[in-house]
């Protein structure tokens, strides 16, 4: 059970055989903060091959997950509802031709593919790994926000990355889309002051074309994703390798304070306190 919700998550490797991760943004500092939900971390690890050695990562298949269960805090369908929410997120993207219903397929599928390899391959030596890491980041009376992170690595240039944040609603167990808690119509302010803090960010000048420093947006025209969740005071967006870029470019997060966004709050929805 956590006692308040922090979540700092530091991606490193051991062995520089499957590449570098790239780090993810620290959410907390620190910072003790009220407790709306309790929940349990469940935690998953696993080798599965030959694994020459204790140590070491050749012919092995390392599987290391970890995800939140709620238990408390809201009724048995918001919570249901929560948790299984979080799942299919992360095996949406859990790099495989078809997402699986839990995790343990998940597993199965990618363990028989990695004997295939070494069967099929007696001189492969390299190391498959899969992890997941997603906790809650931030709880409100109203709404809990989550991070996932999924990373693996099955051979090639690089290994592969993605990064999934979800708000909830804690009344109906729903995921938030920012039409939920902003007005009618808010997309093309909030696109045209989101592009200004992005281009602070990157260092890219107003005169110049997104697509011309890199970037592929449809039609060169700075879009907000649907990756988000919603912190204290702020919206955090984020943006996956290969999604507005090269992979040579990585990934971006964007944080947008609400504070500058409080006519753009929609009336009676889980930020409508943020304008008192």
């Amino acid at each position: 059970m956590k006692k308040y919700a922090c979540w700092i998550l530091f991606v490193v490797l051991s062995s520089c055989e499957f590449g570098k991760k790239e780090s993810v943004t620290q959410i907390d500092e620190g910072i003790e903060r009220a407790t709306f939900v309790n929940y349990q971390l469940l935690s998953t690890k696993e080798k599965k091959g030959p694994c020459n050695g204790a140590s070491s990562d050749e012919k092995c298949f390392s599987i290391d997950i970890q995800y939140p269960v709620i238990s408390a805090g809201a009724s048995k369908a918001v919570m249901d509802s929560i948790n299984r929410q979080i799942q299919q997120d992360i095996l949406k993207y859990a790099f495989i031709s078809e997402p699986k219903d839990d995790f343990e397929l998940l597993i199965n599928e990618m363990s028989q593919e990695y004997e295939t390899i070494l069967k099929e391959n007696p001189d492969y030596n390299s190391g498959w790994l899969l992890e997941i890491s997603s906790d809650i980041i931030f709880q409100d009376s109203l709404y809990i926000s989550t991070a996932s992170t999924i990373f693996s690595f099955t051979g090639g240039a690089h290994p592969n990355s993605y990064q999934v944040y979800r708000s909830y609603d804690l009344a109906t167990g729903k995921a938030l889309s920012l039409g939920d808690f902003l007005v009618e119509g808010f997309e093309t302010k909030l696109n045209q002051l989101a592009e200004i803090e992005f281009r602070m960010d990157k260092q890219i000048a107003p005169d110049k074309a997104l697509n011309d420093e890199g970037y592929f947006f449809e039609d060169g025209r700075f879009q907000l994703n649907n990756n988000f969740a919603v912190l204290e005071q702020s919206l955090l967006f984020y943006y996956n390798p290969y999604e507005i870029g090269p992979y040579s470019i990585g990934p971006t997060e964007l944080e947008l304070k609400l504070t500058d966004y409080v006519d753009l709050i929609k009336p009676g929805s889980v930020l409508d306190g943020l304008k008192n």
